[in-house]
């Protein structure tokens, strides 16, 4: 059994389905595991097209599949092509084993082929700052041990990349004894449960305080609220709390429950500001978010000030909430499912939850009816004249697509017409990637996810510019069969960037991209793919349909491209 085995025997231990790659030479003893192993069910090797588009499925992977993602790269430009896509997962704490290759450690500095040692590229340097764990495999002696303590880290809180370099040489040579079959499994999935008793004491007499002002209580749920929506909901319903979220927290909330008053920040909504700035509130409290720019509307004082408490898991949060009154660590599911006994406990008024029935726009029953969105009407059929405006496309094609879809929105014009106009009854499926923002990010993680969860259609909206950049992608979508449904928005630009830069009233620059048939692109490569300029058009296609091809679809939609995005921060 070669040491390349040996990392793939440990992949089947976590379950790992698929690891995404482009070959080169000093990588193929992986491949060669890969192959023995998947005669014996272990994980399969998927081919993608660029290092990055590899990195992004094993993103996309992870987040659909709940296990660590895997991506492998050659030695030299296969390993730099990977780092976006690994810091794309850094920033997002996506659990993901990142390996590279190298050339041979005799050959370390000689100049060997597409070397990368640290006495010429040094690729283990060059992953320091966008992994939680970075090394180079320099003995046969160290691989299992280096890889015992790469996944464990990957998938301990805060979860990230880890990477491990391997030279060739390394990977082809024999293990020295049997696999010791760390038992990492049962570390793993030991509940995560902690909190600051303290802390906690102090918010809920602070939640009292408030209270018996009769003042109010505002709750902005972030990112990294994931498993707390419930008893987040339970707290907010208990003492008619508002809730606001930021960009990616919205993954969390139900859109159409009258206590949620949409996005803070970037692309938001203005019910979300008028909560915050409403006289009557006596406490914001931040959870599951690092506040960011978005997220705070540029650091905005209406959220950062000294009525701020900020809950989060991971201590480092806190360094941007200096102005806070109070800080609590600890799981954030925990800390609201206490603060819901605690309060019931001290308080008789607060011992039955009050009903809160869905609130939906009368005329509109697609927009919930709390929040004010910027021309709701333009989410309407009757009301599209000639070219197809963002509105209309994101609500006609979430009411159309069966529940449980995925929606991956890549980082263009997608990502603030979605922000504010996507609403749906699964929330938790709607999937942004802001932080480090990677054009093209999405049409890679759709793939991932389909693979991950051939049951759940995956949708992936994209910009003519995101597509040019990562389009090959769709073709691993045609290889592997996966019905995953390309949404380009084409305004023939690069839209997000021309229509900040026009709002500023600068000197015009050429943003513009040549007119390109996408459609006419994605059947050449064994796609189904239709042109659509026009609402009747999109009221043509038969998404349901569309899920069941075994196979991709893009759908090559020409979007007003003088409609202006909800950029500002709300």
């Amino acid at each position: 059994m070669t040491l390349s085995d040996l990392v793939v025997n440990y992949l089947q231990q976590f379950k790992v389905g698929y690891v995404f790659s482009v070959p080169g030479g000093p990588i193929i003893p992986l491949y060669d595991a890969l192959a023995r192993r998947e005669k014996m069910g272990g994980p399969r090797s998927v081919l993608a097209r660029h290092e990055s588009g590899a990195a992004f499925m094993a993103d996309g992977y992870a987040r659909a599949s709940g296990r660590i993602g895997v991506c492998m790269a050659t030695t030299g430009p296969g390993a730099t092509n990977m780092i976006t896509g690994v810091a794309e997962a850094y920033e997002d704490h996506i659990p993901m084993l990142v390996i590279t290759a190298q050339t041979p450690i005799p050959a370390f500095s000689l100049g060997a082929f597409q070397e990368s040692s640290a006495d010429v590229t040094d690729i283990v340097g060059m992953f320091e700052h966008v992994t939680k764990y970075n090394t180079l495999v320099s003995h046969p002696d160290q691989l299992e041990n280096k890889l015992a303590a790469a996944l464990t880290l990957a998938l301990t809180p805060p979860r990230g990349p880890a990477h491990l370099s391997m030279p060739t040489d390394i990977l082809r040579a024999q293990a020295a004894g049997p696999i010791r079959h760390r038992n990492l499994n049962s570390v793993l999935t030991q509940p995560e449960a902690r909190v600051d008793l303290a802390a906690l004491k102090s918010l809920v007499e602070k939640v009292q305080d408030v209270l018996s002002a009769d003042r109010r209580v505002v709750l902005l749920v972030g990112h990294d609220c994931e498993g707390a929506a419930q008893a987040i909901m339970n707290f907010a319903e208990l003492i008619g709390a508002n809730i606001i979220s930021t960009q990616r927290g919205k993954s969390w909330v139900n859109p159409y429950h009258p206590l949620y008053k949409g996005v803070f920040g970037f692309a938001g909504h203005p019910t979300a500001r008028m909560a915050l700035s409403d006289e009557s509130v006596g406490l914001i409290v931040a959870a599951g978010t690092s506040l960011s720019e978005w997220a705070t509307a540029g650091w905005d004082r209406v959220l950062m000030n000294h009525r701020l408490v900020h809950i989060h898991n991971h201590a480092s949060a806190f360094a941007r909430s200096p102005m806070s009154c109070l800080h609590v660590l600890g799981t954030i599911s925990t800390i609201f499912e206490e603060l819901v006994i605690r309060i019931k406990k001290a308080d008789d008024r607060h011992a039955v939850t009050p009903s809160y029935p869905a609130t939906k726009n009368e005329k509109i029953p697609y927009i919930p009816g709390q929040i004010e969105v910027q021309a709701p009407e333009a989410c309407l059929f009757e009301k599209a004249f000639g070219a197809i405006t963002p509105q209309l496309l994101i609500s006609e094609i979430i009411q159309r697509l069966p529940g449980k879809t995925r929606f991956f929105v890549d980082n263009s014009n997608s990502v603030p017409w979605t922000i504010h106009y996507f609403f749906s009854h699964c929330p938790e499926d709607y999937h942004l990637s802001i932080g480090f923002a990677s054009m093209g990010w999405a049409i890679g993680a759709s793939v991932g996810a389909a693979l991950a969860s051939p049951d759940s259609p995956s949708v992936c909206f994209t910009g003519d510019g995101c597509f040019l950049m990562s389009g090959q992608e769709i073709t691993v979508a045609v290889t592997e069969k996966l019905p995953v449904i390309f949404v380009v928005l084409n305004d023939q630009a690069y839209g997000m960037i021309r229509h900040a830069h026009r709002l500023t009233g600068k000197e015009r620059v050429d943003l513009s991209i040549p007119p390109v048939d996408f459609s006419m692109m994605a059947r050449a490569v064994g796609a189904d793919a239709h042109t659509i300029r026009s609402p009747e058009d999109l009221e043509r296609i038969d998404f349901p349909s569309l899920c069941s091809k075994s196979g991709p679809t893009l759908l090559d939609v020409h979007i007003d491209p003088d409609e202006v995005p909800p950029l500002g921060m709300f």
